[in-house]
C-alpha cells in the first residue's frame, strides 16, 4: 500500500486489481494534494479502511471475486460518509444497466482522465479537507 497515515490531507483509497492503474492513479492523486493507499482486492480494502479514515474511494468495477460492487456496498455499510468514485473500462449505461452502481454515482470510463477526476473529488470533498489547485 502507498501512502503516509496522519496527514490532514484526504485520504483516497484506490482500489484496482491492476497494479499499473492502481499506482498510477495513487501516484497522481498524491502529486495533486491527496494522501493515497491502494489496495487491489475487497479484502486488502476493507481492512484500509477499518484501520484508517479514509475519505474517498476510486474503484474499479471489475475486481475478481467482488460481484456486483459487494466491495463499495460494504464499505458504505461501515463507513457511510466515505466518498465513492466508479472508475471502469465498463461503459457507464452497461453499469447503470447491469446495476452495478447507482445512477448519481460520479463515474469515469478508463483511461482516467486525471483532471477531471482531481476535480472530481475536490468536488465530493469540498466540504471536508480536500486540497487546493
Amino acid at each position: 500500500m502507498a501512502g503516509l497515515t496522519g496527514s490532514d490531507r484526504p485520504l483516497v483509497l484506490v482500489v484496482d486489481d491492476d497494479e499499473e492503474v492502481r499506482e498510477t492513479i495513487a501516484q497522481v492523486l498524491g502529486s495533486r494534494g491527496f494522501e493515497t493507499m491502494t489496495a487491489p482486492d475487497t479484502a486488502s480494502a476493507m481492512e484500509v479502511c477499518r484501520v484508517h479514515h479514509v475519505d474517498a474511494i476510486v474503484a474499479d468495477l471489475s475486481i475478481p471475486g467482488d460481484s456486483r460492487g459487494a466491495l463499495t456496498d460494504s464499505l458504505r455499510s461501515a463507513h457511510p460518509d466515505v466518498k465513492v468514485v466508479y472508475a471502469s473500462g465498463i461503459p457507464r449505461h452497461i453499469a447503470l444497466t447491469a446495476g452495478l452502481v447507482p445512477p448519481n454515482a460520479p463515474y469515469m470510463q478508463k483511461p482516467v482522465e486525471f483532471d477531471v477526476l482531481t476535480g472530481l473529488l475536490r468536488g465530493l470533498l469540498q466540504d471536508h479537507r480536500a486540497p487546493s489547485a
